[in-house]
């Protein structure tokens, strides 16, 4: 099995990189497919991404579990995004480089 050897797919992760406030509807809608197919997401936010932190839409995308967020919490500070939304860590980049080791996948958005 090439790729993803002694891997069931059920049992891989979905990385998202979000360095952009845009696409919204684009990133739910794959986070809602790669949970309906039994994928966990994991989810790391930097740039001017950060913002989508007060977007309840984004916030609500951790509802249904398997979904983990992390934001770069530089570059909210950068930002003045002072206000946390619970569920989310405020981190660094270290949160970015374990996402990308994890991650079977990485879509950048």
């Amino acid at each position: 099995m090439a790729g993803g050897e002694g891997t069931r797919m059920a049992d891989t992760m979905l990385g998202i990189l979000i360095t952009k406030h845009e696409n919204l509807g684009h990133i739910a809608g794959l986070v809602t497919a790669a949970r309906k197919a039994g994928h966990r997401v994991r989810i790391f936010v930097t740039d001017e991404g950060v913002k989508f932190t007060r977007d309840p839409e984004f916030v609500d995308l951790l509802r249904d579990g398997g979904v983990e967020i992390a934001v770069c919490d530089y570059m909210c500070e950068v930002l003045g995004i002072g206000e946390r939304s619970e569920g989310i860590t405020y981190g660094s980049q270290y949160d970015n480089a374990g996402m990308m080791h994890q991650c079977a996948r990485v879509l950048v958005f």
